[in-house]
């Protein structure tokens, strides 16, 4: 006679997060003190302040900081673009909080403190993960998981608004993954998507997710009121989003860029062997695996790590949003499996991890101006010859230098920069050209009027341009000024 199959236990009456899924009667302690327990996770946060704190070398910093810089005369957030004739599209400056954050901390601290500001967003996305791991599982789980989060988050982490995203990314998916578990929604998600949305457009995953876990909700057969509360919850958050000042249009920004993304390298396929990618893998495969031995999941947590799956095989830019929805079922799944208790979260903890942020973020001030001080990878020796050039000025630049000019020298006209989606495709195909070097480069040179050239030194296009009879006007740093012959 066969045996008839145990029914599926109802969404609300499975173990909660603050069981890991187990009895915790059938565990034991780790055999380690608390404090024991505790030093690698203060260790991480000290670690990650610190590993993160490098010169400026990111080419969009730039741009960022001279929009924040002009929002702060005219609050336009939705026009033309104001600084160069070669742009066509409309600009929605959907980061706009976060270009005035980062304006803010130059204007108090100059470049050290946006050096300074990325190990900030560090350590925020390190607490963040492990508060929200902390809710599934131990202090040791929670810190493994942690440290395998901010491997996978480190193509993201920059100087640049979207860091903003990465303790967001991991706090919604908390959130939701927490609504399964009790039929309870967050309506605290509303506000905190639309500062979201006025910091960086990965905004998007919050109502994402909202869909995907009614989703879920209806495939466990949960109650059509706790359904109900998850659409109008996913609902009010899109509607928070168009609430913002930038208005309805911020619904369609993260679209501008579809047509483009061929163009621009982080929203290529990320490498296989990138250590992000890696950790994703590493991450996404745990839980596939101890999902296939413990507690079934709930379809709600099988479509997250769908979701994570694409953002991290799609693009560059994204395997960082996929490290962080993968948090929560992975110290879910982990703490199931292995026979530690959840320790009860208690004050010592949360002043042993306040103090590690103090100590870490206070270190990395002090080592800030030595470290921070100086852009990386910019052609900050050429900048007496930059300044020499007449004002309009175009320049035949090269793309990371683009935003950097922008910034530094806002005279002059360079034909392109990071705000990609900004330029036709048209275009960026005659820049790749350019870039090329051969007919490519003579042809743009013509098309757009440039009367200087800033390119690396070597490059294809800057070869081309000597061959045309354009000459050396100065070179520093792997950077060279060309400017025409006669």
């Amino acid at each position: 006679m066969d045996q008839a199959r145990p029914a599926r236990v109802p969404v609300a009456d499975r173990p909660g997060p603050e069981t890991g899924g187990r009895v915790e009667g059938s565990r034991r302690a780790s055999g380690l003190p608390l404090t024991g327990r505790l030093a690698p996770a203060v260790l991480l946060v000290v670690v990650a302040a610190v590993q993160t704190l490098h010169a400026v070398d990111d080419p969009d910093t730039w741009w960022h900081l001279r929009t924040g810089a002009d929002l702060r005369r005219s609050f336009e957030l939705v026009g033309p673009d104001p600084w160069s004739p070669f742009t066509t599209h409309e600009w929605i400056r959907h980061q706009w909080l976060g270009d005035l954050l980062m304006v803010t901390v130059h204007d108090v601290a100059g470049l050290p403190g946006i050096a300074w500001l990325v190990t900030a967003f560090s350590v925020v996305t390190v607490l963040a993960v492990y508060a929200v791991a902390r809710r599934r599982a131990s202090v040791l789980v929670a810190t493994a998981v942690a440290v395998a989060a901010l491997v996978g988050a480190s193509m993201t982490l920059s100087a640049r608004p979207q860091s903003i995203s990465l303790p967001l990314t991991v706090i919604a998916a908390g959130a939701w993954l927490s609504t399964v578990r009790d039929l309870r929604a967050r309506w605290w998600l509303v506000p905190l998507t639309w500062v979201w949305a006025c910091c960086h457009g990965f905004w998007f995953l919050v109502p994402a997710l909202g869909v995907v876990v009614a989703v879920g909700l209806v495939l466990e057969r949960a109650p059509w009121r706790a359904v109900g509360r998850a659409v109008a919850l996913a609902g009010a958050c899109l509607a928070a989003a168009a609430l913002t000042p930038v208005g309805p249009r911020l619904l369609v920004a993260p679209f501008e860029v579809g047509p483009i993304t061929g163009f621009i390298e982080e929203w290529r396929p990320p490498p296989a062997g990138a250590p992000a990618f890696v950790a994703v893998c590493v991450m996404a495969g745990l839980v596939v695996l101890l999902r296939t031995v413990g507690e079934p999941p709930h379809w709600a947590e099988v479509g997250v790590l769908v979701v994570a799956g694409y953002l991290a095989v799609a693009h560059g830019r994204t395997v960082s949003l996929a490290a962080l929805l993968l948090v929560p079922p992975l110290a879910s799944a982990l703490q199931e499996r292995l026979p530690f208790v959840r320790e009860r979260v208690g004050r010592g903890e949360v002043a042993a991890l306040a103090a590690a942020s103090a100590v870490g973020l206070g270190l990395t001030a002090v080592l800030a101006p030595a470290q921070g001080g100086t852009p990386d990878g910019f052609p900050t020796a050429l900048s007496p010859r930059l300044s020499a050039l007449p004002a309009g000025t175009v320049v035949c630049d090269d793309y990371d230098a683009g935003g950097w000019l922008w910034w530094a020298h806002p005279d002059l006209v360079p034909v392109i920069d990071g705000r990609t989606e900004l330029y036709t495709p048209a275009d960026l195909r005659a820049y790749a050209g350019f870039a090329a070097g051969g007919p490519g480069t003579e042809a743009e040179v013509r098309r757009r009027g440039c009367t200087a050239a800033l390119l690396r030194d070597p490059s294809p296009a800057a070869d081309s341009l000597q061959d045309l009879g354009w000459r050396l006007d100065g070179r520093a740093d792997g950077w060279q000024l060309l400017r025409p012959g006669g």
